[in-house]
């Protein structure tokens, strides 16, 4: 029966992509005035807050190895520390994000 399920599977992805229509259509790229200005500094903001999560998630790491060395009461589960270890990371990058809108708001004025 596990035979029989693994080679129907296999035949359904094999020959799914025959049963598709081709896509024939024109990429037509977005206006300028298409979205509101907000909508670009969110995409800005998230696209910064995401990013930076990949260099402040280790530091945070960091920063609780050290604190929890100089005698920082810590839980004792590890899901508790992961947890407040990626609210830190959070925090950090919720400031870059934050400091990089304030930055071009007084740029742009």
């Amino acid at each position: 029966m596990k035979r029989v399920t693994a080679v129907i599977l296999i035949l359904l992805t094999l020959f799914s992509p025959l049963a598709a229509d081709p896509i024939e259509y024109e990429y037509e790229p977005y206006e300028k005035e298409e979205f509101p200005i907000w909508t670009h500094e969110l995409r800005r903001a998230e696209s910064i807050f995401f990013g930076s999560l990949v260099i402040t998630f280790p530091v945070a790491m960091g920063i609780y190895a050290l604190a929890e060395n100089l005698g920082m009461p810590t839980p004792s589960e590890d899901y508790q520390k992961v947890l407040q270890q990626a609210l830190i990371a959070g925090g950090l990058s919720l400031i870059i994000a934050g400091t990089d809108w304030i930055i071009g708001k007084v740029s742009s004025d």
